[in-house]
């Protein structure tokens, strides 16, 4: 029995609604409030009156005063809205297009249904600057007995902050650890930008349940490779510490004891952390990554494996890195968390050719 819990997947907990009983976009942007529309407007720089300078009001070109200020139009300067309850979601540029929900959740629709994807959740960030839905995809598998289930993340941005995303991720069925599906982590995603042409790519939506699950089938074949590949404690070890360390770090490191200094480092010995400048805060976060993999959830079945070494560091960000909530997502679906799950990934696969 592991001493952690499972803290679930990061795009329900606690910022997603279940929207799993829907059947169209339609019934699932009703259940999670994304039932609203976006529109462009122009933005006003807001300039106290000036003495020196010109305090003309242009009326013709939409100048006004207000409680002691002029109000300007900015050249070429746009934000987004929201219609409904006139809420303001970001500065975006000229060029900058805007997708409504109903037309981003539409193109899900065609791979929604009896065999094949099913919806999950579907929430917002802040007022409806970012939305998202996850799908489960009907491609699962068994990597020596370890299920691994797929999931579709579709995101878009109303704020300008990032383009349409359509990230593929397995999860570990145990303890919902979110996956890396390939050594590159752009080959994950599919990446529609918000310019006139968004619109015609959306169309492709048909072909995208057929792409996820051409991406668990090369998934599946790496987990493969990495649970067939045994691995000591000390070749965990040393795994860990290097996916965490600097190449300064790593070089100091052997400088200072080439035998025995990444057994110091796990004992967190103080002449080894002085002499190599490696952090606490660091060399504790080592630790724990080694500590789950010792006793994290589903871990006794798979240590011994690059699998279980890679599982780790999933399983730490997954379940016990200090994350929670819109920022959970951000970091383990896009952000530094995943930057470092893939690089783990690569790692553990070169444990294959060092085996």
């Amino acid at each position: 029995m592991s001493k952690y819990t499972v803290n679930g997947f990061p795009w329900s907990h606690g910022i997603g609604v279940d929207v799993s009983d829907c059947t169209t976009s339609k019934e699932v942007m009703e259940k999670a409030g994304l039932n609203f529309t976006v529109e462009k407007c122009e933005l006003y720089a807001k300039m106290p009156f000036n003495l020196n300078g010109s305090n003309i009001i242009d009326t013709r070109n939409g100048e006004f005063a207000q409680s002691g200020n002029i109000y300007r139009p900015c050249p070429n300067g746009y934000a987004t809205y929201r219609t409904d309850e006139n809420i303001p979601l970001g500065v975006v540029k000229d060029k900058y297009e805007v997708v409504q929900n109903v037309d981003a959740f539409n193109f899900f629709n065609d791979a929604i249904g009896p065999d094949k994807a099913i919806w999950q959740y579907a929430g917002m960030f802040g007022y409806g600057q970012r939305i998202f839905v996850s799908a489960k995809i009907p491609v699962s598998f068994d990597v020596n007995h370890d299920p691994v289930d797929n999931y579709l993340v579709f995101s878009n941005s109303h704020d300008g902050s990032c383009s349409i995303n359509i990230l593929f991720t397995p999860v570990r069925v145990f303890c919902t650890n979110c996956l890396n599906a390939a050594f590159n982590k752009a080959d994950s995603y599919i990446r529609l930008r918000h310019t006139k042409t968004i619109k015609e790519r959306l169309q492709q939506g048909s072909e995208i349940l057929k792409i996820a699950c051409n991406y668990a089938e090369d998934a599946k074949q790496l987990y493969e490779a990495l649970a067939n590949i045994k691995v000591s404690d000390e070749q965990v070890m040393k795994y860990l510490a290097d996916l965490n360390l600097t190449e300064a770090e790593i070089t100091q490191l052997n400088l200072f004891d080439e035998k025995n200094g990444y057994k110091k480092l796990y004992a967190r010995d103080y002449l080894t952390m002085e002499r190599t400048g490696i952090s606490t805060r660091k060399i504790n976060q080592i630790v724990n990554m080694f500590e789950y993999y010792m006793d994290g959830v589903g871990q006794k079945e798979i240590a011994g494996t690059s699998w279980g070494a890679y599982n780790a560091v999933t399983g730490f960000y997954s379940n016990v890195a200090n994350l929670s909530g819109t920022k959970r997502m951000d970091s383990i679906l896009y952000g530094n968390a995943n930057n470092v799950m893939n690089k783990a990934l690569n790692q553990a696969y070169e444990l294959i050719n060092a085996a």
